[in-house]
């Protein structure tokens, strides 16, 4: 598929991810349109890129939407998926997770010339395992966000099995980045030293997480919509190396020039939390010719650098001097 002045329809395009895959989108000369019910993403993120429409993915809206724009691919990025909210709210994350998504497919199947369509799923449909993860490993969440994510798979298959449409599944690993719409493990070290704080709170320091650069992540779902045409196929989206929860804060601090101490807050520990959690990127690599290019150390530098750790929040002057 060409991406040049074809359009592209993004749902949950004003959050963290979807903000930077906007843009690139219409980098690339795509027409973009952005459905977001702002819950969590800003609309100043994608501002330039073009008007979002503030519509809930549960909606009767999205559907009319989708189908007056008749786009040639859709993104599905919207979702609710802070593993604690998720955990504290199944309801409602089944709601939108779950059935917003099979409203989404509803709409996709009306649409006559729809040429692609990519499900953002989630390393978090995986169990607990001490290798990296294929494609083809068995699945078995461990928390309410990885069974939606599971159902949501299953819904998309059924989609593509009907349509024809080639269909990927991007199953992110942890993705990072400047402008962060949740309250991830970077975004929360980064936040409590903005003003000049060198002792952070934290709950398990040992699980070990394959971080991925959103940048990367971007690239991952364009090379989706340009260079994949096969039936419905999942893609794991990471970089096959892994850091604990202790080496992201040292890594900040050789980044910061500076030491940051550590203290255990039993009060931050997830129950469910995986020891660890990493991607196998072969099939992706050879089949769509992707590998990431920003290094994990070299991630943590752009986003001091850059001054903007979540949406509506920024380091203070000086704390990436």
């Amino acid at each position: 598929m060409e991406l040049r002045n074809s359009t592209v329809l993004v749902t949950g395009g004003a959050g963290f991810i979807g903000s930077h895959l906007c843009r690139a989108l219409v980098e690339a000369d795509a027409d973009v349109v952005v459905v977001d019910d702002l819950s969590t993403g800003r609309a100043p993120l994608v501002s330039s890129e073009g008007p979002v429409e503030p519509i809930d993915v549960r909606s009767d809206t999205l559907s009319s939407t989708i189908i007056d724009v008749s786009p040639d691919a859709i993104v599905h990025l919207a979702a609710i998926h802070y593993v604690p909210y998720c955990d504290e709210h199944p309801r409602e994350t089944f709601e939108v997770n779950v059935l917003g998504t099979r409203q989404l497919l509803e709409a996709a199947r009306r649409v006559p010339d729809l040429q692609k369509f990519v499900f953002a799923s989630s390393a978090a449909v995986y169990p607990p395992r001490a290798e990296a993860n294929e494609e083809s490993a068995r699945l078995d969440p461990v928390d309410v966000y990885g069974e939606t994510k599971l159902v949501g798979e299953d819904l998309v298959r059924l989609f593509a099995a009907d349509t024809d449409v080639p269909t990927a599944l991007a199953r992110l690993f942890n993705v990072y980045g400047p402008n962060e719409t949740n309250s991830h493990l970077i975004p929360a070290i980064l936040m409590q030293i903005r003003d000049g704080r060198r002792e952070v709170e934290l709950g398990n320091l040992t699980p070990r997480r394959d971080f991925v650069y959103v940048d990367d992540v971007v690239r991952a779902i364009i090379a989706m919509l340009t260079d994949f045409d096969g039936d419905c196929r999942p893609f794991n989206v990471g970089t096959g190396t892994t850091h604990s929860v202790r080496e992201v804060v040292e890594v900040t601090s050789r980044a910061l020039d500076d030491d940051i101490a550590i203290t255990q807050d039993e009060g931050r520990t997830r129950e469910s939390d995986r020891p660890h959690l990493e991607a196998d990127v072969s099939r992706i690599r050879d089949e769509l010719g992707w590998t990431p290019d920003v290094t994990f150390q070299e991630g943590i530098r752009r986003i001091l650098s850059s001054g903007r750790i979540t949406a509506g929040e920024e380091l203070s002057p000086g704390a990436d001097d």
